[in-house]
Order: structure tokens, then C-alpha cells, then sequence
């Protein structure tokens, strides 16, 4: 191969740079286009999983967009190359194949694609090298195709110029691979933050130093006011014991430990319950870039009396346990619950033993949790 190596090995370096900016794309393949003397040059394909439209990465340089959207719209599917190259089984990943194995020079300049397309659009080119970096397939069923492109007068592309593009095709199909990847993680994750957007309860991931990374509208809203709040991208709180044992919570959060904590000094009458839910780091994962800790908080009283119903004929609970039961999800303790309710501790012991076997849960903080996930309940 008589290229210049240190091109060769810059070019590789913009190949992975690519991945990460699709800016760069054009940079990368016309700086191939250079190197291989052709006249203009386009990358297109459907390079990513959640979008079946061919998208270009690379544009023609001299034809223009109305050139592009006019070759997607209608002449790829008309492609005599195209077709000549699938008639050949030469539609695979790593095939090379010059326009020239299909059809001759002469003939070519009758057709319809060369009298309508390429000698209008792209200047009368007519001599192609064109190589498959990634065939089509159910998730992106559009080849990704990198071409170059020569007049009719101009030097035929030769085997050099295929030992080129075969010496860089695997870096183009990792960088193709990375940003596939990296857009399905992107498309994850807006999805997930939609979701926790729209939800009923205030939301929050914190990272392993306990900053928050995320807060959706709810938590936006409900942390504007009142003792607990986010200073300096923390939940603090402006009490100083509730802070304390906020403190204790997120630590125990992070040693896999949930917790729930109830905060009562605002500056409404209104209760808030924080559970704090720790999330299991994925293997491989960079820990300064993932959410460690889920936090989900609610006001008393958002338990509708028509949703605690519900879940109590779903798990066949008594009135008795039912009373119990909303007392428990609005933190009271036993003996609060006892007084409250009239009844005895062994009575009340009674009533949680029946919730735990019913719910299949082990003890009070276990059946809280259980109660504030169901989708039965809003809280």
C-alpha cells in the first residue's frame, strides 16, 4: 500500500473521533476521497437500530443536498451498480466492488440514473468504487455504503485504492458499532428520564457521592419549598436532625440498604415520605458516571381512600388491617398506631402478621415499600 502511513493512521484516529460527533463523518471521508484522488464521496445507510430511514453521514461534497435527498428518494432503488452488486452477491459487509464489473462506460451514459442523476446532479461523474461496511439487517435494513466517485476521463480507481479501504474497513465498522451503541444508551436513557418525567411521584438519581443527576418536573416543584431541598446539587434538608438522618439514609442507600424517612417540619402542615432505593451498579460501568441511589418522595395524604381499597381487596385485607395498614404508610409507629386505632399491641401485632403473610412481605419497612411500588396506590 503506497500511502502516506502517517495520513493513514490520522485518518483512523478521525474514523473512532467520528463515533462520538457525527460532524466529523464528512471530515473523515473526504479526507479518504483525497487520499484515493476521487472527485466527490458519500457515506449513507441506517447505521442505528430505532430509525429504519437511510440517513446520510456523509454527504456528496459537490452535488449538493437536493442531489442526496433526490438519490434516496427514488435512484438508490434504481441503482444499476446497486443492483449489478446484488446480482453478484456483492452486498455483504467488506465487499469492494467498482461499477466498471457491471456495466461498461459507454452503456452506462444511456441509462436513465446517468441522464437524470448523475450527469445533472453530480457533475457527469461516472466511474465508481464503492465499499459495504455494514450489510443490511432486520434492525437497519439499508446497507451502509461508502463511495467514491471519478469522471469518465479521469484515472480508473485501481487495487491500491481497494487495499486502502479494506486496510480501514474494520475501523469503520467499530466506529459504526460505538456510535450505534452509544445512541441506543442515549435513546434509554431520554426514554427512562420521560418516564420518570411524567410520573405521579417526585423522582430523583443520585450518583455514588449522593449529587443529584436527574430530578423530573415533580421533584423540581415539590423541592422549591418547605425543609428539604437540593443545595448545591445535594437533597439537604433545613432541619438539622432531619439532615442527620438523611445523611444516614443516603449512606445506608449506598451499602445497598433502602430506607424510608419522613420529614415533618415545613413550612405547610403537609408530610413528606422519602424512600431512598439503591441501584446496582452495572458490570464494566464507570462509577463516576452512574446513578447509585433512586429516591422517590410523597406527601401524606396523596393515598386516595378509593386506591387503598383497591389494594385491599386485591390482597384481601380486613377493615381492620386496611386501618392499619394506612396508618403504617403514614409512618406512624406502633404505639401511635395502637392509640390511634384503640387497640392493643398484641392486637396490632395480630394485623401485621396477617399484612406480611397476605403481601408476602417480611416486616413494616418491607410492607411500606411493597405499598408505595403498587401500581394500585399513588402516593
Amino acid at each position: 500500500m503506497q500511502y502516506d502511513l502517517e495520513k493513514v493512521n490520522a485518518l483512523i484516529a478521525q474514523i473512532y473521533d467520528a463515533a462520538l460527533d457525527d460532524a466529523q463523518w464528512p471530515v473523515v471521508v473526504q479526507g479518504l476521497a483525497r487520499l484515493l484522488k476521487a472527485e466527490d464521496s458519500i457515506l449513507f445507510g441506517s447505521p442505528e437500530n430505532t430509525s429504519n430511514q437511510m440517513i446520510v453521514l456523509s454527504p456528496l461534497l459537490h452535488a449538493g443536498i437536493d442531489a442526496a435527498k433526490a438519490y434516496e428518494a427514488y435512484y438508490w432503488k434504481h441503482d444499476i451498480w446497486r443492483a449489478g452488486a446484488t446480482q453478484h452477491q456483492l452486498d455483504y459487509s467488506g465487499a469492494i466492488f467498482h461499477g466498471d464489473q457491471f456495466i461498461d462506460r459507454r452503456s452506462f451514459k444511456d441509462t436513465e440514473i446517468y441522464c437524470d442523476f448523475f450527469k445533472p446532479m453530480m457533475n457527469g461523474t461516472g466511474v465508481v468504487l464503492t465499499s459495504i461496511i455494514e450489510e443490511s439487517a432486520q434492525q437497519h435494513p439499508n446497507p451502509v455504503v461508502l463511495s467514491f466517485y471519478k469522471s469518465f476521463s479521469a484515472e480508473p480507481f485501481n487495487r491500491q485504492d481497494e487495499d486502502l479501504i479494506r486496510h480501514l474497513m474494520p475501523h469503520f465498522q467499530r466506529s459504526l458499532l460505538i456510535r450505534r451503541k452509544m445512541m441506543e444508551e442515549k435513546l434509554r436513557r431520554q426514554l427512562m428520564e420521560q418516564a420518570f418525567d411524567q410520573g405521579k411521584d417526585a423522582t430523583l438519581l443520585l450518583d455514588e457521592a449522593c449529587r443529584v443527576l436527574f430530578a423530573n418536573r415533580k421533584a423540581e416543584s415539590m423541592l422549591s419549598w418547605g425543609n428539604l431541598t437540593i443545595k448545591q446539587n445535594q437533597l439537604f434538608s433545613h432541619d438539622s436532625t432531619e439532615n442527620s438522618a438523611l445523611k444516614v439514609a443516603l449512606h445506608s442507600a449506598m451499602r445497598g440498604v433502602g430506607g424510608v424517612q419522613k420529614f415533618d417540619h415545613f413550612s405547610s402542615s403537609a408530610t413528606r415520605i422519602a424512600l431512598f432505593s439503591p441501584i446496582k451498579a452495572i458490570q464494566g460501568e464507570q462509577s463516576n458516571a452512574a446513578a447509585r441511589i433512586m429516591v422517590i418522595i410523597t406527601e401524606i395524604g396523596q393515598c386516595k381512600n378509593s386506591e387503598l381499597a383497591s389494594f385491599a381487596r386485591l390482597y384481601g385485607l380486613t377493615n381492620a388491617e386496611t386501618r392499619v395498614l394506612e396508618q403504617l404508610l403514614q409512618q406512624q409507629d406502633t404505639r401511635e398506631i395502637s392509640s390511634i386505632l384503640k387497640i392493643s399491641i398484641n392486637t396490632l401485632r395480630s394485623h401485621l402478621k396477617a399484612l406480611f403473610a397476605k403481601t408476602h412481605t417480611k416486616n413494616q419497612r418491607d410492607l411500606v415499600n411493597f405499598c408505595r411500588s403498587h401500581p394500585t396506590i399513588n402516593f
